[in-house]
Parts: C-alpha cells; structure tokens; sequence
C-alpha cells in the first residue's frame, strides 16, 4: 500500500503513520476514501491540467466515474465542460477512483492523455488530408471547365473564321 499524502510505499502495512510524511492511515479504506476525508486537501502531483480529460472529454468520464463530463455531450455547453474537465478533471477522478497509489495514479491518467494527444492527432491529420483533397478536386475540376471553356472557343473562334474566308471568297457563278 502507499501513502496518500506523499505516494511512498508503506514500510509497514499496520502502521498508523506514514514513515516519510508523517500522514495518518485508515485501515481497509483506498486512497481516495483517505482523500474525502480530510476535505480540500489533494496528495501531491493530483491536481493539474488533464489532456485526456480535456481532448476525450466523455469517454473519459466514462472511463474514470466522473459522470457529471457527460454533459460535455450537450450542445452550446460541451466545449465549456470539456475544459472544465480538463481543469478540474484529475481531482475528480482521484475523489471518483480506486487507486492504489498516486504514482498508479499518474501512470492511468498519463495514458489518458497520451491516447486524447494521439487521437486529437491523427484527427487533425485525416482532416487536414481530406481538405487538401477537396481543394484539389475544386481546383482541378475548374482547371478543366476553364480548359473546356478555351477548346470551344478556339473551335468557335475557327468555325468563324472558315465561314468568313468562304464569304470572302469569289464563288464561280454558274453561267
């Protein structure tokens, strides 16, 4: 088991105290039960910004028991909690987890954000890539209306110069 307060391993697992920080421990009970209760203080290296939280907003809350990031789903309101998830997330998920340390902790959310960088990447990419292609389908397609337009007005501008050159012409009269 591990300390809440500091994330060092429990040289003793009956002991009442944290050898390094001195913080109480209270049998049987996880991390975050420890947390709740003693309210407004968070372990060391919990609170911070949350990439996964903020980038897989809902799947994230699914995956940590932050239920309220649902709302991330909502419209006009989902980009706002999406980055209040971002802010707020960590500590939710350690209020909301079983965790069995803060370095266990670190580790999962560390993941979270990792996979939300990597997926927010590869959209941005695919995205980017199906723009570049509809801009040249757009380009191209006009290219040739623009080609097709000068083809038939050279045809027309011929045409109308071989009938000018016949009506210019003298034509034998038949006697």
């Amino acid at each position: 088991m591990f300390c809440t307060a500091c994330g060092t391993r429990r040289q003793q697992d009956d002991a009442p105290f944290c050898a390094h920080c001195g913080a109480g421990f209270h049998s049987g009970a996880n991390p975050a039960a420890q947390h709740r209760s003693t309210p407004g203080a968070l372990p060391d290296g919990i609170a911070g910004w949350s990439w996964g939280a903020f980038l897989l907003n809902w799947v994230w809350a699914i995956g940590n028991r932050t239920w309220i990031g649902l709302f991330s789903l909502l419209p006009y309101v989902g980009f706002g909690f999406a980055i209040w998830l971002g802010i707020k997330g960590r500590e939710m998920a350690w209020k909301n987890g079983q965790w069995q340390s803060v370095e266990h902790f670190n580790r999962v959310q560390k993941k979270w954000s990792q996979w939300g960088i990597g997926i927010s990447i590869a959209f941005g990419m695919i995205s980017m890539l199906f723009l570049l292609l509809i801009i040249f389908h757009i380009s191209s397609t006009s290219d040739s209306e623009d080609m097709s337009d000068k083809v038939a007005t050279v045809i027309a501008s011929a045409a109308g110069q071989q009938e000018a050159e016949l009506d210019q012409c003298p034509v034998p009269e038949a006697e």
